[in-house]
């Protein structure tokens, strides 16, 4: 769900047999050299950092496959990851998959571009349900304007406002005893987006036709699954302009029966999270995993 750099990719791509292909086929898709463009790109959330992100994931699910304690039934993808979790549950075809992610990036920038330039959305920890209140009070009393974009875990959470407040925000986060961690631009995850998901709808996404997945996907957004086209189109779309909820996520895995997931990609973040480790047992598909020559 978090950036896609080249420090992190670059071998990967080059070193992986099912990241080669990949990429290849990703490259004919797209008309430039991922690789290349990567390399170049000093920017976190560019479209290529979103292919490479969904490319990557995609490869390293079909290199750990074999490593899987056994069938995988359910999936799920969290923001950025979203995309990838479409493909592998065969909502398009991998190669018009590609298509629609660099849409999607392209439709995303021209927007921030012009509209909400002044949002951020925040990311912070050691923040339980109490005081994150005391925190929103305080943005409300003085009149601020923001969203809450992200629960990641009991005391986890992201939150959109305007950079003019972000620094005063953060202050008041490390008086009430959290950590800052990162600051995302263009923002993401909260209902004022709703003209880019309106957008999205109309000019992205009714380009393709989605299929019903072949294996149900757990909606990051209140942990319903996802097993219709329909289904699977509103959960793109809402992406925009719902908070994302990972405890969902993994509650409703829990009820259905699943007791081991595979976190795909360079997470640095699910895997460790307290609702992750009180409930479920966490193997991570990570690009250095699979360096192997020939791998």
């Amino acid at each position: 769900m978090g950036p896609s750099r080249f420090a992190d990719f670059g071998r990967f791509m080059v070193v992986n047999r099912q990241a080669r292909k990949r990429f290849a086929i990703a490259d004919e898709v797209l008309g430039y050299r991922i690789f290349d463009a990567l390399r170049q790109s000093e920017d976190d959330y560019a479209e290529v950092a979103q292919i490479t992100s969904f490319v990557a994931s995609l490869a390293l699910v079909e290199w750990g496959g074999a490593q899987l304690p056994g069938p995988v039934d359910h999936c799920a993808g969290v923001s950025f990851g979203k995309m990838a979790a479409a493909a592998h549950a065969g909502v398009l075809p991998f190669e018009e998959c590609v298509l629609l992610v660099a849409e999607l990036a392209r439709c995303e920038r021209e927007y921030f571009a012009e509209q909400h330039t002044g949002i951020v959305t925040h990311s912070f920890v050691k923040v339980g349900p109490a005081a994150l209140d005391e925190l929103l009070a305080e943005l409300a009393v003085a009149d601020e304007w923001f969203e809450i974009s992200s629960y990641l875990d009991h005391d986890m959470h992201m939150v959109s406002l305007d950079e003019r407040a972000l620094e005063g925000f953060k202050q008041r986060i490390g008086a009430v005893g959290g950590y800052s961690l990162y600051t995302m631009r263009p923002p993401a995850h909260a209902a004022i987006f709703a003209p880019l998901r309106e957008r999205i709808d109309q000019e992205v996404l009714g380009g393709h036709r989605l299929r019903d997945p072949l294996l149900p996907i757990v909606s990051d957004q209140d942990g319903s699954l996802v097993t219709t086209a329909e289904q699977a189109r509103e959960w793109i779309l809402g992406g925009y302009t719902r908070p994302m909820r990972w405890p969902g996520v993994v509650d409703t895995l829990v009820a259905q029966g699943v007791r081991r997931i595979a976190i795909v990609g360079r997470d640095r973040l699910l895997r460790r999270l307290k609702c992750t480790t009180e409930s479920l047992t966490a193997l991570t598909l990570a690009p250095e995993s699979a360096l192997k020559p020939g791998g």
